[in-house]
Order: C-alpha cells, then sequence, then structure tokens
C-alpha cells in the first residue's frame, strides 16, 4: 500500500477503540471484550468466505478486472499470499458443503483447518470428516486426516543436505537487490560452470551470466510466439483465422506484454503469465485478423470473454473434446513406450513373461516418464540390488 496515499477510516461510536480506551477497562471487561471481539471476528470470517463462494460462482473476478480468485484476493482485498489460499479453499469447499460456513462462523473450526481438509471432503465423508475434525488445532486435524487417508511409511535414506538452497526463492536484500536461490541438477551446473567460462573474458560473475542468458531467452521466446524482432521480414501469410507475425507483434507491444483487460471501474488486469492473442470481434463471426482487431488477454480473460460470446456451454464442450483428444494422444504414446520398453528389456536377454511383468507394473508412469527412464525403472526391478 503505498504511503502517499491518504486513508481516512470513519468509525461509529460502538466501534471506535483505541488503546488509550481500553486502558480504562477493568481485568474483566477487557477479558469479555476480547472474546467478543473474537466472535465477530469468526462470523465476519464466515461471511468473507460466503461471499467469495458466490463470486467464484458466478466467476465475477474476471468482469472486475482480475486474472483468478487469487489475484483478487490478494491486489483487490489486500490478503497475505496464505490467507488468499485458506480463504480460496474454503469458499471452494463452502460451495459444496455450506455446512463449513456455520462451523466456521461458531468456531468449530477455523480456516486453517478447512484448508486442509478441503481437497478431502466429498459428498459421502464429508459430515464425519468435519464432525472429527471440530475443534482442533492444524495439528491435530493432519492426525485426523492421517488416519482417514494413510499413507506409506516413508522409507529409511540417508542424503545430502540441500540446506537454504532446498527451496526456490526470492529475498530482498535491498533496495534493488535480490538474493536467488535454487536446487539444480547436475547437468545445469555443469551448462552454469560452461557458461562462466564462455564469458570469462568478460565476467564469471554468475548474476552477469544468467541475466545475459535470459536476455537471449526472452529475443527467442518473444520472438517464436510474438513476432517481435530488431529486424521484422514481409509475413509469408498465415492460415485464416490466425494472425500474423506482424500483427502479433504490434499487439504484444501496443499492450504491453500484459494482459490488456480493463473492468468497468477501471481496474486492469495485472497478469503477465499464459498471455493470448484475442480478437476483439470473433474470426467466427466476421472479425480479421489485423493488429486493429487484437488484443493481449490472459487465459482467464479469454475463456470468458469466449463464454459469453460463443455461451458457457459451447465453450466447455469444445474444452471436454480437447482434453479428450490429448488424453487420447497421450494414451497412445503411452501403449508405444511399453512396448518399446517390453522389444528393449527382451532384446537385452530377459525373458517374455518377465519382462512383459515389469512392464505392466510401470503402467502407471508410462504417461510421464520418458522412455530411458521407464527402462532404468524396469531394470532395478528385474535386477534388484
Amino acid at each position: 500500500m503505498s504511503s502517499s496515499k491518504a486513508i481516512s477510516v470513519e468509525l461509529s461510536a460502538t466501534e471506535r477503540t483505541s488503546l488509550s480506551a481500553l486502558q480504562d477497562l477493568s481485568n474483566r471487561d477487557l477479558w469479555s471484550s476480547a472474546v467478543v471481539a473474537n466472535a465477530g471476528r469468526r462470523k465476519a470470517t464466515a461471511h468473507l468466505v460466503a461471499h467469495l463462494a458466490e463470486i467464484e460462482r458466478r466467476e465475477l473476478v474476471y468482469d472486475e478486472g482480475y486474472s483468478s480468485m487469487y489475484d483478487f484476493c490478494v491486489r483487490g482485498l489486500g490478503m497475505s499470499e496464505g490467507t488468499a489460499y485458506r480463504s480460496i479453499a474454503g469458499a471452494r469447499a463452502a460451495l459444496s458443503f455450506p455446512v463449513v460456513l456455520s462451523l466456521l462462523a461458531d468456531g468449530n473450526l477455523h480456516l486453517s483447518g478447512l484448508s486442509l481438509l478441503a481437497p478431502r471432503l466429498t459428498r459421502e465423508n464429508h459430515a464425519a470428516l468435519l464432525e472429527e475434525a471440530a475443534g482442533k488445532t492444524s495439528a491435530g486435524i493432519r492426525v485426523v486426516l492421517a488416519r482417514w487417508f494413510p499413507k506409506p511409511d516413508v522409507p529409511d535414506r540417508v542424503k545430502p543436505s540441500a540446506g537454504k538452497g532446498s527451496r526456490a526463492g526470492v529475498e530482498p536484500l535491498s533496495e534493488g537487490r535480490f538474493e536467488v536461490h535454487f536446487s539444480a541438477s547436475e547437468s545445469l551446473k555443469a551448462k552454469l560452470e560452461h557458461a562462466q567460462n564462455l564469458m570469462s573474458h568478460v565476467s564469471r560473475e554468475l548474476e552477469v551470466v544468467v541475466e545475459r542468458a535470459l536476455d537471449a531467452l526472452i529475443r527467442e521466446l518473444e520472438n517464436k510466439r510474438w513476432g517481435k524482432t530488431d529486424k521484422p521480414r514481409r509475413s509469408r501469410g498465415t492460415k485464416p483465422g490466425e494472425p500474423g507475425r506482424a500483427a502479433r507483434r504490434e499487439v504484444y507491444e501496443r499492450d504491453g506484454a500484459q494482459c490488456c483487460f480493463v473492468s468497468e471501474s477501471g481496474v486492469r488486469c495485472t497478469a503477465r503469465a499464459f498471455l493470448q492473442y484475442d480478437h476483439i470481434e470473433a474470426t467466427g463471426i466476421g472479425g480479421g485478423d489485423g493488429a486493429s482487431n487484437g488484443r493481449i488477454f490472459c487465459a482467464s480473460h479469454n475463456l470468458n470473454a469466449a463464454k459469453k460470446t460463443f455461451g458457457r456451454e459451447y465453450v466447455e464442450e469444445k474444452i471436454r473434446l480437447r482434453q479428450r483428444r490429448h488424453s487420447d494422444a497421450e494414451d497412445t504414446e503411452a501403449r508405444e513406450k511399453q512396448d518399446k520398453l517390453l522389444l528393449a528389456l527382451t532384446t537385452q536377454g530377459f525373458k517374455k513373461a518377465e519382462a512383459k511383468k515389469a512392464t505392466e507394473k510401470l503402467v502407471g508412469e508410462a504417461r510421464i516418464l520418458s522412455l530411458e527412464e521407464l527402462l532404468r525403472r524396469a531394470l532395478a526391478l528385474l535386477v534388484p540390488r
């Protein structure tokens, strides 16, 4: 919040509270007043969560200039990141199970506990699970969840401590200076060292090397996705409905590499990730491909605009079809990897029956792992240490 902005808050006589006023209270009155204030806090929390649930249901955040509920809670309501996460989790739980609002209001459940429970609540278990969690601390609720949804024991292992660098993060050090730390693979470490050696005639400082590398990456990606280049060429033409490089470049630069949606009250979306080129007037109803009919929207505002233009049911059906095609393609790729894995194992001398058994154990991982990684996993199963 800017310090240059004057803030004035008018309080009613019953709301006007200050340290000096509290100092005049007796011990008993002060204690009672704190209890009353806390009861008000609980009710206010439940009231706010209910509002967030209805805003989520109506998808109002997009019309008001925010890219997500999280963006609205942090930027619009001034919540901390953690409070925003917990409030949204509570609101989404309330949409399916409204009883959580009364539990929040009467103090039988707190927002932190609800955010832990929310992913596990179902139509079948919510009543019993909420009853068992009522009145417990976050630690107590974790115990309840462990009893309801047990996990296997963690195997014994000893590994090097990663220290502070084990968690990615950016921490401010001073004005304009930040500490950046993250975990890296051995191959990334080797690449960084190689880049330092290549730039040794300029500087071996990691900051200089990484910034130079990011400059090159940004140029490559902006050119590929948005046609941004110092030496623009004449467009070779595009498919109907697809903007050319010149149009994408003009719109990207005009909108400042940021979602350009602005709400009726003047709030502009600040999203700079997952940006998409959007036609102001859809090409399906006569809109052109030129820059004058283009704009940069984030994925959320692009989807919201499509729903308003073509209708929610039409858009959601298109999404389901695309997801189905994507899932089918993944299934096909996974089956092909399993066939190649079986062939590789039998080629290495394993009997077909045992090779097939190892392959079947890795069915669930075939969609996410490379063939090389699958082969290593299969060999570990076939030749245990």
